[in-house]
């Protein structure tokens, strides 16, 4: 049977403990639009939100990342925050920052207070991936590490091979995202998604992209995915419901277990 292991933050479940979370990704090109594009969001009420930092014009001054994220804790209030920084090789945006600044803004993320989540991908040096690990435990705040595959999805045994490795590291929720050609494929994400929540004691995020894989970001809590991303006036990546669609789905699924 299915072992569903949700997201929690300071002991409060995100979601409703049976079906995933949902989160709507911030990708706010500059302090002038910053606002506006949270108050978007806010306004469409998700359980989790998810800033695209990879997105923000200055991301290479470690400051004004920093003043924005402030900005954004104190809008946000109490609503779960993700810091995350995609890199182009796994679908973010073009930066040009060196891998070191890369990792600077991470571990200055992992005690800045501001996040309760850090999003690391699993092909970063394993250095920076047990370095920030550390620091975000001191501070209180969690890890997802993840790994995105835009062109392909990977077999069964290597899907739950990199959900595991991130049980390995030490992180606090494991993350794949895949891109299906082919029905089996969503299958073989769902498969491995099962096995790992039945296997590994930790939240587990999955899904696949494009219209192919719509049925893993409504569906994939039945297989033990914690949290899903929706679209609200922008997505972030390929296949995202938006989320008013998303939510309606589940009050209908959920009006058939009454």
């Amino acid at each position: 049977m299915t072992s569903f292991h949700p997201l929690s933050v300071r002991g409060r479940t995100l979601g409703n403990g049976r079906e995933p979370a949902v989160c709507l990704s911030l990708m706010t090109a500059d302090l002038t639009t910053l606002d506006s594009d949270v108050a978007a969001i806010l306004a469409l009420a998700p359980d989790v939100i998810e800033w695209r930092v990879d997105h923000f014009r200055a991301a290479n001054s470690a400051d004004e990342v920093f003043a924005a994220a402030a900005r954004l804790r104190k809008a946000v209030g109490e609503l779960p925050l993700i810091f995350t920084f995609r890199s182009e090789l796994e679908g973010g945006a073009k930066t040009g920052l060196e891998p070191s600044a890369v990792g600077q803004l991470f571990a200055r993320a992992a005690t800045s207070k501001s996040f309760e989540f850090i999003d690391l991908e699993l092909s970063l040096p394993v250095t920076i991936i047990n370095a920030v690990i550390d620091m975000a435990h001191q501070s209180g705040a969690q890890v997802i590490v993840s790994s995105h595959h835009f062109d392909r999805t990977p077999s069964e045994e290597e899907i739950f091979g990199l959900l595991a490795r991130g049980a390995e590291v030490g992180a606090d929720a494991a993350k794949v995202a895949v891109m299906p050609e082919t029905a089996a494929d969503v299958i073989r994400l769902l498969s491995a998604t099962e096995r790992a929540s039945r296997t590994l004691s930790l939240p587990l995020i999955t899904m696949a992209m494009g219209s192919l894989g719509a049925i893993t970001r409504i569906f994939g809590g039945l297989f033990g995915s914690a949290l899903t991303f929706a679209a609200g006036e922008r997505s972030s990546a390929p296949g995202q419901l938006p989320i008013g669609t998303l939510r309606e789905i589940f009050a209908a699924v959920d009006q058939l277990e009454k």
